[in-house]
């Protein structure tokens, strides 16, 4: 296996299901089973023809500059309460309590979030990257903002095909004219629905004991990473603690510093949309969290052992 290849395939045990919120947590099994009735009630709505799927506008090319963050997989968002507001760099669209959206990947967006009436916000995001899966339930963590309530990442070789359920799924065809994409994409979502809630019931996943604040970490990470002003000190302000107790409780639960890790995940991020994407590298680096090309360039280079324009020849042209 190659140097690059090593890299990217760094994973968790297969086995392996992360609570955000401690299992021995007295909140713990409610929010399990509000997160279990939630998914099951949108499985019901997508097998019986009546979950309405909510499309972002058409986008005229890939943007990496503006507000909001970006994945390289797609996402699958539910709105069990209140709406959630996307922007993207064209346009807007809002989610009302029943409705599902499936962000495709690499959509840079922003959300704003709110209640409805007596009903505060609520919803389920999925995400599947590789052999993770992850599903969280969300609240209005602070005004218009949504925030990590409950999450659950399972670590399995079918979150691959829950990924590329939902890439199709994000993707419509460029011609429909017997109008069946309704139709296939409402089984794409179902599909994937189903299998995420078969893997976070599944008896040989067991639940981690992990600090439920390296948790949060994790997710803010994920949604962060894109960002050039990304910090220690910025993800210790979000989590309500010192950048210097965090890094502390980081390095003593992982046995890695924080910073170093964001950085592979940075560089991680960049070789796969050197593969992907044939965007200029500075976009490429702008995209993966750092201002500076000549020093994404350069820890490139230092963890990889060729340059990014290298890297890309080598990966062949994006398909």
């Amino acid at each position: 296996m190659s140097k690059v290849a090593k890299f990217l395939d760094r994973t968790l045990d297969p086995a392996c299901c992360v609570a955000a919120i401690s299992p021995d947590a007295p909140s713990a099994p409610l929010h399990a089973q509000r997160m279990r009735l939630g998914l099951a009630d949108f499985i019901r709505r997508a097998a019986d023809g009546s979950l309405r799927l909510v499309s972002p506008p058409a986008q005229p090319g890939w943007s990496t500059r503006g507000a909001g963050h970006l994945h390289l997989g797609a996402e699958l968002f539910l709105q069990l309460q209140g709406y959630t507001e996307f922007r993207f760099p064209q346009g807007q669209v809002t989610l009302r309590a029943g409705e599902a959206l499936v962000m495709p990947p690499k959509l840079l967006h922003d959300e704003r979030v709110g209640g409805d009436g007596a009903q505060a916000f609520s919803n389920l995001v999925v995400y599947a990257d590789r052999q993770s899966m992850s599903c969280h339930l969300a609240n209005e963590a602070k005004p218009a903002r949504a925030g990590n309530l409950y999450l659950e990442v399972c670590q399995h070789v079918d979150a691959l095909r829950i990924e590329h359920w939902l890439a199709d799924a994000a993707r419509p065809p460029d011609h429909d004219v017997h109008g069946l994409w309704a139709l296939q994409q409402r089984a794409l979502v179902l599909t994937a629905l189903t299998a995420v809630a078969r893997l976070l019931d599944a008896p040989e996943n067991t639940r981690s004991n992990e600090p439920t604040l390296l948790a949060r970490l994790r997710v803010l990470v994920q949604n962060r990473l894109g960002e050039v002003d990304l910090t220690v000190v910025s993800l210790a302000q979000d989590l309500g603690c010192t950048a210097d107790y965090l890094s502390h409780l980081y390095s003593s639960s992982t046995g890695e510093h924080l910073w170093q890790v964001i950085l592979r995940q940075r560089l991680a991020r960049a070789a796969r949309l050197l593969a992907e994407n044939d965007s200029a590298v500075k976009e490429i680096a702008w995209c993966s969290g750092f201002a500076s090309a000549s020093y994404f360039i350069r820890s490139f280079k230092q963890q990889f052992g060729v340059t990014p324009k290298v890297y890309r020849t080598m990966a062949g042209p994006p398909a």
